[in-house]
């Protein structure tokens, strides 16, 4: 991945922060998604409940520790698999990696789709792992399921802020995903390229 790669001639905005900054303020929301998440486990099934799914948790660390790596290499491919899908891309235009000056996995798409299928595939591994498994542990008063899916739906908070950068950007707007950091540009032939930076 190129570090400062050249916009496509046809770009109208820069709508994208880098994975440092993303990291960032992932770290800062952490607690109080956390908090938020928990909550709810807290009023239906007791303190207690929580408590005990924690230390579930951590006297099986070994075991949860081998399913949070593969909950990240399966959160990759659901973004690349959702492009594809909801794209209408080759499997060919989806590239896999991890940028290690920051330590993040990554999926990336080399072709333009329309705002709404970029928008599908940022969801989805936040929906999938992390979503609907915490309403399932809610519901069934699974710890271990409410687990996995706050932890999932935590790792989906840099997703969570490219959709919120695209929040002003019309479904059918033409995007590409950017090569090294986290978002997108958003292309309009008819318009000159500003490179406005979301930063």
């Amino acid at each position: 991945m190129n570090q400062h790669p050249d916009p496509p001639e046809t770009t109208h905005r820069d709508l994208s922060i880098s994975m440092k900054q993303a990291n960032l303020i992932g770290i800062g929301l952490f607690i109080p998604a956390a908090a938020l998440l928990a909550l709810p486990y807290v009023a239906l099934w007791g303190g207690a409940a929580f408590v005990e799914a924690m230390v579930d948790v951590v006297d099986n660390l070994l075991p949860a520790l081998g399913v949070i790596v593969v909950g990240i290499v399966a959160h990759e491919l659901i973004h690349g698999l959702s492009w594809r899908v909801f794209g209408k891309k080759p499997r060919s235009a989806i590239k896999y990696g991890f940028q290690l000056k920051t330590l993040t996995p990554y999926a990336h798409c080399t072709e333009a789709m329309d705002a709404r299928a970029y928008r599908l595939g940022a969801a989805m591994p936040g929906l999938i792992l992390g979503v609907l498994p915490w309403l399932a542990g809610l519901a069934l008063a699974s710890g271990p399921l409410m687990a996995f899916g706050l932890l999932f739906t935590l790792a989906a908070l840099g997703d969570a802020m490219i959709l919120w950068l695209l929040r002003h950007v019309e479904p059918t707007a033409q995007v590409i995903d950017h090569p090294s950091r986290a978002g997108c540009y958003v292309i309009d032939p008819d318009m000159p390229n500003k490179h406005e930076d979301a930063r």
